[in-house]
């Protein structure tokens, strides 16, 4: 084999080991459409023996038979311990029965005794308490069924809270789990199944560039072109995957993952302003907050007025409330029609005409403010425009401010 020959034979063949873009979208979004069915494990053969209403009317019966031998022993110590008085007492007794005139015998001695009280006090109890353990029990079947059909799969499943007890309280904590946890994964699917399709775009277009720089002589503007638009792709498509995984975490971890410190929140947006020479204004605020996300979420509402109001500066101002901060901005863009002012906060929305963002900005936006006991709102700009209103407050009531002009 000749040196050639032999170079090719050792190169690597990126066609067969690199999926294209298709066929990684095709993969990500059956695996969000088809749950994983879970694997079969001990849990799943484990039935119960003896169940609760029947153990517990054994624990009673014991009890019951212990009271009444301690009963009989007791009794017996007390009264028939001393032969004399046994003898007086069996007299008084006949004496008694005699006067009334009701004969001597034995059934109804044993009727009389500790030991046939005893058992029909149990008998008693045990009708008594039968039905409700009973009722007990199949509650507790209900949530057991209820928590074996979430554990398949089925994140719908639910149960009914009947009364107000323990197992009630039981019965509402799964419920919310239930609800909890159905969100999420619902929320991981929808994430999942929308991030194959924004991850199509700008791949296919780094494919493109990649293709053309392939080309054998290439002009150098036309070179230059290319590098340029992949290495835009590719900051686009680190920003989005940034995105992406800073969204999942917050819905994921919740107010876990903050990281809680004192914040100067107008010296971090005064910070932020300075990147794009924006003027802010408003009080000083500290609070306790997580400076990473109000930051972000600062940056994110600037960029998304720069971004739809390029020719005029965004406005930003912060305003001490009573538990926290409002942090409002501003721009003289063409605004948002009021019918879509709640959905522009789901996660991938964006309005006809308006650009080829992430569609993540706002979504995570609400997402960090949420998490610091807010929320943010879209409101008219008086001047024309769109304002959006992001309200937090302190995560341990500890707010102090003061008025200042920056």
């Amino acid at each position: 084999m000749n040196r050639p020959q032999a170079a090719m034979a050792a190169a690597p063949k990126p066609a067969a080991l690199a999926p294209s873009a298709d066929a990684a979208d095709a993969a990500i979004a059956a695996s969000a459409a088809s749950p994983t069915a879970p694997a079969p494990g001990p849990a799943a053969a484990f039935a119960v023996r003896t169940p609760l209403w029947a153990r517990i009317g054994l624990a009673l019966a014991i009890a019951l038979l212990v009271q009444a031998v301690a009963s009989a022993v007791f009794i017996h110590w007390l009264f028939f311990s001393n032969p004399q008085e046994v003898a007086l007492r069996h007299a008084m007794f006949r004496a008694f029965m005699h006067v009334y005139g009701i004969q001597p015998s034995p059934w109804r001695r044993l009727l009389l005794s500790p030991l046939a009280t005893t058992v029909i006090t149990a008998l008693v109890v045990g009708a008594v308490t039968f039905p409700l353990m009973r009722r007990l029990t199949r509650r507790l079947q209900r949530l057991q069924r209820g928590v074996q059909a979430l554990g398949n799969l089925n994140l719908g499943a639910r149960v009914a809270v009947e009364g107000r007890d323990e197992v009630a309280a039981l019965a509402v904590a799964f419920n919310q789990a239930a609800g909890r946890i159905e969100t999420l994964v619902n929320s991981h699917k929808s994430l999942l199944a929308y991030t194959s399709h924004e991850l199509r775009t700008p791949l296919a277009r780094l494919r493109m560039a990649l293709e053309t720089l392939s080309q054998p002589q290439l002009p150098g503007r036309t070179h230059d072109a290319a590098m340029t638009e992949a290495r835009r792709d590719l900051a686009e498509l680190d920003e989005l995957i940034g995105t992406i995984l800073l969204f999942s975490r917050l819905d994921a971890g919740g107010t876990r993952v903050l990281d809680v410190r004192e914040v100067d929140l107008l010296a971090l947006a005064a910070e932020e302003a300075a990147r794009d020479d924006v003027e802010v204004q408003g009080d000083w605020v500290r609070f306790s907050g997580d400076e990473r996300l109000l930051r972000h979420a600062i940056r994110n509402l600037l960029d998304n007025a720069r971004k739809h109001a390029p020719g005029s500066p965004p406005e930003l101002s912060v305003q001490r409330t009573a538990g926290g901060a409002r942090i409002s901005v501003c721009d003289r863009g063409p605004g948002v029609p009021m019918a879509e002012a709640e959905r522009i906060f789901e996660p991938f929305v964006r309005l006809q005409g308006r650009g080829d963002g992430s569609g993540l900005g706002l979504p995570l936006v609400r997402r960090i403010a949420r998490l610091h006991g807010g929320d943010v709102r879209y409101v008219p700009n008086p001047g024309g425009g769109a304002c959006f209103v992001l309200d937090v407050a302190a995560l341990d009531n500890t707010t102090a401010a003061t008025p200042r002009r920056a």
